[in-house]
């Protein structure tokens, strides 16, 4: 093994941070040897690189440390000694010491180990807690090429998608204020009300609350998303890291509502919420019918699409409360239905945060 010249050298090196970690790897002579010629540097650089990185690859560790050398490099040569505004200031040139070199690159390091740590426990460990918190907790787990149906404690049904496991408790007491379960893979939930113990949906990293409400979640481990989408009723959901955030216990955390033919997919790659509509919205309760418009207010014929489907419609009333509708609208697709609508008013629509968006300039 070849011996290390700079700070640079030691801090890139995946052998030394792996000997930091595990003190027992094949590496354990070479280093200790090296600490015995270099006491002072190795043991400031240990405990600056000493965070937990098993959720963190090698190469994202070196592209970090690159980035905050190169910014290091690029720093002002010079500062201000003294100088008070109004005076000519003093000023001297960095003396690049090894020391001062040393200091600068622990810094560095000892940041983003801070930021490594941080971001690797951000999210909790949620099933231990769970299992531990709710025993006896039941296992139910559906086969590789199959789907399952089971009730839960409280009534309330869960049809358990391909290769997917939840675990519940075995009763829910009658005084408990939450129906917990945890998730992984993907189910739809039809929940039976109850407003004195709302249901909790756990994900490794989404968690789903509902009083009464049909939906689905899927958080498969492989995914690089977890998505939940509401069929019937109100669905909160949040980001684990606000669910759990200091701010939160002060109130309801922050989260987003689903209504009916909307969905949520966190990304989890960027750590991200995001709300759309479905690809194919549905119509509630009754099946899809013709209608026929006679000279109706725009207004009203929104308000019925809105109820039909559940989804929300925005529109500028001043503008469009003189538009009447006239036309027979066909039993057709949900944006098809809204593509012959905004037609007729001279308008149009787009989807924004699940919400459906009308821009018209009016009528006369």
């Amino acid at each position: 093994m070849s011996e290390f010249n700079s700070m640079e050298d030691l801090v890139f090196s995946r052998s030394f941070r792996n000997w930091v970690l595990n003190r027992e790897s094949p590496e354990k002579g070479f280093w200790e040897n090296w600490i015995e010629r270099n006491p002072d540097n190795a043991k400031a650089v240990i405990y600056a690189l000493h965070f937990d990185s098993n959720l963190v690859s090698a190469d994202e560790i070196d592209e970090e440390v690159r980035k905050a050398l190169n910014r290091l490099k690029e720093a002002p040569r010079y500062i201000p000694l003294e100088g008070p505004e109004g005076r000519v200031a003093r000023w001297r040139a960095v003396i690049r010491s090894p020391r001062t070199w040393v200091l600068a690159v622990l810094a560095i390091v000892a940041a983003i180990g801070g930021y490594f740590y941080y971001r690797a426990h951000s999210h909790r460990d949620v099933l231990p807690v769970f299992l531990n918190s709710h025993k006896p907790v039941q296992e139910e787990t559906a086969g590789a090429s199959t789907e399952r149906e089971l009730n839960l404690p409280d009534g309330s049904l869960v049809r358990l998608g391909k290769g997917s496991k939840l675990y519940f408790p075995r009763e829910w007491a009658p005084g408990r204020t939450q129906r917990e379960v945890f998730l992984e893979g993907a189910a739809f939930f039809d929940i039976r009300r109850n407003v004195a113990a709302p249901f909790f949906v756990y994900t490794d990293e989404v968690i789903t609350k509902v009083l009464r409400a049909s939906f689905w979640v899927q958080s498969y481990s492989a995914d690089t998303q977890t998505i939940v989408m509401d069929k019937m009723g109100r669905v909160l959901v949040y980001r684990q890291e606000d669910f759990y955030s200091p701010s939160a216990e002060k109130g309801e955390p922050a989260g987003e509502i689903l209504t009916p033919n909307q969905l949520i997919f966190f990304d989890r790659k960027e750590d991200r919420l995001y709300k759309k509509l479905v690809e194919k919205p549905e119509p509630l309760g009754r099946s899809d019918t013709l209608v026929i418009y006679q000279r109706t207010p725009i207004r009203q014929v929104f308000s019925q699409l809105q109820e039909e489907y559940g989804i929300p419609i925005q529109f500028d009333g001043e503008a469009l409360d003189s538009c009447l509708l006239t036309a027979v609208v066909e039993a057709e697709p949900y944006y098809k239905k809204l593509d012959q609508i905004c037609k007729a008013i001279g308008g149009a629509y787009e989807v924004i945060d699940g919400t459906i968006v009308v821009s018209a300039i009016g009528c006369r």
